[in-house]
């Protein structure tokens, strides 16, 4: 797949000046592979210390049972008039 990115200019020069052109494309893939698992990683971890925050499990909790207990119900229509 082709896509385009925008970079600094002195950030491109960088690039450009360091990485054979023949290996930018999987240079880049590779970072940007890097940068993602870091991300999705640190997301892992918000998630398990929210998952073990029992006072967040306990509001959840009651969020959830709010919604079982009252669905909201739309607004009846009135026939209309003849």
């Amino acid at each position: 797949m082709r896509i385009t990115l925008s970079l600094p200019d002195h950030l491109a020069a960088r690039f450009l000046a360091a990485v054979p052109s023949r290996r930018r494309s999987s240079t880049v893939a590779k970072l940007l592979e890097r940068e993602l698992m870091t991300h999705e990683t640190q997301l892992e971890r918000a998630c398990h210390a929210a998952n073990a925050d029992d006072a967040l499990a306990t509001k959840i909790e009651e969020w959830q049972s709010f919604d079982d207990h009252h669905v909201a119900r739309a607004p009846r229509r009135r026939p209309a008039a003849r």
